[in-house]
């Protein structure tokens, strides 16, 4: 059966911000941004390759390591690397002084690799005490709430509350991905449809939006949109055939 999601610690995208401004680090930050762009566009393997060679970087302050290294981390991860994501998070994390923010985001994405969800949510609890407006922070522990990483911590109206908060403050890809599906796990199907929507205008090439879209007009009793989503998505790719038959014989 073709996965809908790739799960795993949230890992959102970081962008490099340069106080020196050198030549040297002003090409890191490119290299950086061009791997962002990349991993948006679900083109992980060039992202990594772009990633990989920004962290080459001879200047790079230690900030700027931890971030790029953030970023391997999370590419990797969609690859389904596990081991590696888990190398280049440990690196991350080591790149802040300990207990700080940054420092606590990063060594519980290596407790979440590692399927240690208890030690990562304390640790995710006390970055967002520090920082409780920051959206990477939010967004994994609503994750964590949705149950998507241990079903025993599942608080789908706690998840929404970190998810809108993530959302609220940057309403990337990623996180309104997250959030459409806590609406749907919700069973608030005319709110994730408008969040599907704006993902599908915004990113047609990403055919587990049309996919999920289409389960989501099938909630709603909207058969008709529902059929014609499911046959764009197997135009595009028949190896999703099982899950949506999967889905039809359960729903």
């Amino acid at each position: 059966m073709k996965k809908l999601l790739l799960y795993g610690f949230s890992g959102l995208l970081l962008l490099l911000t340069s106080c020196v401004q050198t030549p040297t680090e002003d090409n890191a930050i490119g290299v950086n941004e061009k791997g962002i762009a990349l991993i948006n566009a679900g083109k992980y393997e060039e992202a990594l390759q772009a990633f990989l060679k920004a962290i080459k970087n001879p200047v790079l302050t230690k900030k700027s390591k931890g971030t790029i290294y953030r970023n391997i981390a999370i590419t990797y991860n969609q690859l389904e690397k596990t081991d590696s994501a888990i190398h280049f998070s440990t690196l991350a994390a080591k790149c802040y002084k300990k207990n700080s923010f940054n420092y606590l985001v990063n060594a519980a994405d290596v407790d979440l690799l590692r399927g240690k969800t208890d030690v990562a949510l304390a640790k995710l609890l006390r970055a967002a005490d520090l920082e409780p407006d920051e959206m990477s922070v939010n967004n994994t522990l609503g994750l964590i709430y949705m149950g998507e990483y241990d079903a025993a911590h599942t608080d789908l109206d706690k998840a929404l509350q970190y998810n809108l908060t993530a959302f609220e403050t940057n309403g990337g890809r990623i996180i309104e991905e997250v959030l459409a599906r806590n609406y749907y796990n919700m069973e608030n199907y005319t709110k994730a449809a408008l969040h599907y929507e704006h993902l599908i205008q915004n990113y047609p090439d990403m055919i587990s939006y049309s996919l999920n879209m289409g389960m989501t007009k099938h909630k709603l009793k909207m058969t008709k949109e529902a059929e014609q989503l499911f046959d764009f998505v197997l135009t595009k790719d028949s190896s999703y055939k099982e899950t949506i038959d999967i889905f039809k014989e359960h729903n």
